[in-house]
């Protein structure tokens, strides 16, 4: 018997903000975490709760950002989500404060667990060095609208991405940040010398600008 497919949608272009939210220092956590835990390669022991933390905390991050963004999916240690263009034209405030609080909702989190912790393995001193850093990208993408959710495709989704490897730190000694480019500037009607001016270059792509702006731990303010 033949089985029909599914009905799609078609795909469709939107525009607007691409917005990943990283965090750095993931895989050299769950790195200790194996090294504190080695029963986890035979898969005999309960798995350890850092793993459910971590999730916790792109849960936590993916509600933080809404309203403004809307989540697409997580991939990894990351969270990509969008901003239609009429949600956020000439609103850079809002979505600086949206970003702010959000950083400082993810580190009172941590801070949180390490009061909870009943013990000092050697994964658990590492909380602390799980940063969180922003890139805001924006353009024209595709959307699919799939059974199992929704793909974005097309190459400002492809720079966003990209993004996640930079120089900021280098640069500006800084470890949590949000990095927006100049069409993501522009559209939420901010300014590179707001923050700190940026620029990174590829190969592929060649060289990207924008503004990094710092993030508070106990505030939603942004700061140069």
């Amino acid at each position: 018997m033949i089985v029909a497919m599914p009905e799609r949608a078609e795909p469709r272009f939107a525009s607007g903000l691409l917005m990943l939210a990283d965090i750095s220092g993931y895989t050299a956590f769950l790195g200790r975490v194996s090294d504190a835990h080695p029963d986890i390669a035979a898969g005999v022991a309960p798995v350890p709760p850092a793993y459910a933390f971590m999730i916790t905390l792109l849960d936590l991050v993916a509600d933080e950002v809404q309203p403004t963004f809307r989540p697409v999916q997580t991939e990894g240690d990351a969270l990509f989500a969008v901003a239609d263009a009429d949600v956020v034209t000439n609103r850079g405030r809002e979505v600086l404060n949206t970003i702010g609080s959000t950083y400082a909702s993810y580190h009172a989190r941590i801070e949180e667990q390490q009061r909870m912790q009943s013990h000092d393995c050697s994964a658990c001193v590492l909380l602390t060095s799980l940063e969180l850093k922003f890139i805001v990208h924006a353009g024209s993408y595709v959307v699919h609208e799939l059974p199992k959710g929704t793909h974005l495709a097309g190459p400002a989704v492809i720079l966003a991405h990209r993004l996640l490897k930079n120089h900021v730190t280098e640069a500006t000694g800084l470890r949590g940040y949000a990095l927006f480019t100049d069409p993501a500037l522009e559209l939420v009607g901010l300014e590179a010398a707001e923050g700190v001016t940026h620029a990174e270059t590829y190969a592929d792509a060649g060289t990207v600008t924008g503004g990094v702006f710092a993030l508070a731990r106990s505030a939603s303010r942004t700061t140069a």
